[in-house]
């Protein structure tokens, strides 16, 4: 008798990154039935032992995961990312802002940004979809799982320092001392 539950382990821990249900059929070409149930068991025996890893769900997919606890251990182990750094900041103004304007990611990050929505596009990242003279410019399902994020965690997890207060007249008058 084939023990699909090991398989299905071997799918998610050799790809990391969220998956259907459909999809692991595919991959180990099977039926879909009964799939859900085996990953169910799945998750529950990671709980039970004790793991540094955990099978997690969202929005019907499931994912082999490393427990927050132990990520401090291994993010220096883990691939860097196969985008320039300047690509990554353009990224990153687009998930702050998304949906944003095309124009707009332009007028913050400058006239490279049409080759870096080109690649994130040719990627995967992003969708640009033409809107007037510009283009909305949107996140992907697959930024989310390269990223292991969601749409709530991108806006809570950054911090933006408050502005300092300048007083404008105790500074000229500083000036002027001086």
């Amino acid at each position: 008798m084939t023990d699909y539950k090991k398989q299905i382990e071997a799918v998610l821990f050799t790809l990391g990154r969220f998956l259907t249900i459909e999809e692991i059929a595919n991959i180990l070409k099977i039926d879909s039935l009964g799939i859900k149930e085996e990953i169910i068991k799945l998750k529950e025996e990671y709980a039970k032992k004790d793991s540094s890893l955990e099978i997690i769900e969202e929005e019907n997919k499931f994912r082999m995961h490393i427990k927050r606890d132990y990520l401090p251990l291994v993010k220096d182990l883990m691939p860097n990312t196969e985008l320039e750094r300047p690509i990554l900041q353009t990224l990153s103004v687009i998930a702050w802002k998304q949906p944003i304007m095309q124009s707009e990611v332009v007028k913050i990050r400058g006239n490279s940004t049409y080759e870096h929505i080109k690649i994130l596009a040719d990627s995967g990242f992003i969708t640009a979809e033409k809107s007037g003279v510009s283009r909305v410019i949107r996140l992907t399902p697959k930024f989310y799982d390269y990223f292991d994020t969601n749409k709530e965690a991108i806006k809570s997890n950054l911090k933006i320092p408050e502005p300092k207060q300048v007083d404008v007249l105790k500074n000229l008058e500083e000036k002027n001392n001086v």
